[in-house]
């Protein structure tokens, strides 16, 4: 029997598993900005207490986004030094 998915051998049971295909269709969100970040963490808070999403994945996404932001802050920094430097 020929499967089109690759599969996975369970190394407990010795099982043949099918794996999934990947989804085709990728969530998109703008995350240029801490505004835009911080409309994303709303979101998901949302989300994860309407119960749409696991609060385990709330968690997850939420620690993500912090991520971003925290690199955007770095990244304005950076370009804030840069520009009081080359004003001296």
């Amino acid at each position: 029997m020929a499967n089109k998915y690759p599969v996975e051998i369970d190394g407990t049971t010795g099982e043949v598993e099918s794996i999934p295909p990947a989804k085709e269709k990728r969530y998109r969100c703008k995350l240029d900005t801490l505004a835009d970040v911080k409309a994303e963490m709303a979101k998901v808070y949302r989300e994860s207490r309407s119960e749409l999403i696991e609060p385990v994945t709330g968690t997850k996404l939420i620690w993500m986004l912090q991520s971003v932001a925290r690199v955007i802050e770095g990244s304005d920094l950076e370009k804030r030094i840069e520009t009081l430097e080359n004003k001296r």
